[in-house]
């Protein structure tokens, strides 16, 4: 069932419960919710693609991000630090969600998912105005980033993103999202417009989060875009091999007594000056954060 035919079934159900019970709070059936990706009740599966997973504990979300500080350091995108983790204060939060695949016994591939929230995306500190504007627009955004992969053979890190991208943008559905938004650099730029159909948003500039290496701002107008009969390759196969609600539930859920002491709040501290036990006015300092990185 597609965006279209859902939207017209949620709103004749919140008729129906409003009719007869107009001063409830209206939850929707789990018939309406349950994945409106799927149009067929025996949609196919993914039996060959690299597997992933939702994070469900410090210890793979800290394994997921030393993989991509292991990767950026490398490359030279970021500074070497002596925690060995890179992060950022907008994907610390329960609005977030660590994607990550197995190489052997090792995290071989990761991203990770933040819903917009008082924290604000991590594209906020350079295309705050941009950003600004969808949101006035009624806009949910979804933001990826931190991707990475241990693996060099280019064929095995395509099926390892495509796998990835397709939890990303379950993830949105679920979390009713709009809009998915990304920052690459603009050599990638051409997959992810030609595999999902992601358009610029914004002109490219340099990236201080990155070493001020450049970024291409992209959006994917996910409602809008799985609407359409004819869809890109990325979205075909997203559409055609749903995930259940259930595999987002357990999801790491970043709380301070389960970061205290950790890697990532020792590396928040060094880094932003973050205490993560502090319990008044952190979602402003990480939004702040955010701004002028």
């Amino acid at each position: 069932m597609w965006p279209r035919e859902w939207h017209a079934r949620k709103q004749r159900a919140v008729d129906r419960q409003l009719k007869h019970e107009p001063n409830q709070i209206v939850e929707m059936p789990d018939t309406v919710i349950i994945d409106i990706t799927a149009r067929l009740a025996h949609a196919a599966t993914c039996s060959s693609e690299p597997p992933c997973a939702c994070a469900t504990s410090l210890e793979q979300v800290e394994l997921a991000w030393q993989l991509v500080y292991d990767r950026y350091s490398q490359s030279g995108l970021i500074e070497e630090n002596p925690f060995c983790i890179h992060a950022f204060p907008t994907a610390v939060g329960q609005h977030a969600c660590v994607i990550w695949g197995p190489d052997g016994p090792k995290v071989g591939y990761t991203m990770t998912l933040f819903r917009d929230s008082p924290v604000g995306l991590a594209l906020d500190s350079v295309y705050a105005q941009h950003l600004d504007e969808m949101r006035g627009k009624g806009c949910r955004l979804l933001e990826v980033g931190m991707l990475a992969d241990r693996r060099r053979c280019a064929s095995r890190s395509i099926a390892a993103l495509f796998s990835m991208m397709r939890w990303a943008i379950h993830y949105g559905l679920r979390t009713d999202s709009t809009d998915i938004v990304i920052g690459v650099h603009p050599r990638h730029a051409p997959f992810y417009i030609r595999c999902y159909g992601f358009e610029k948003f914004a002109p490219p500039t340099s990236y201080p989060m990155v070493r001020n290496n450049p970024v291409v701002p992209l959006r994917l107008r996910l409602l809008e875009q799985l609407a359409k009969d004819a869809l890109p390759r990325g979205l075909v196969h997203a559409r055609d091999n749903p995930i259940p609600a259930s595999a987002f539930s357990h999801r790491f859920a970043f709380e301070p007594e389960q970061l205290r002491g950790s890697l990532i709040a020792d590396f928040l501290k060094d880094r932003y000056h973050i205490d993560l036990d502090a319990s008044t006015g952190l979602d402003r300092t990480h939004r702040d954060l955010a701004r002028s990185a």
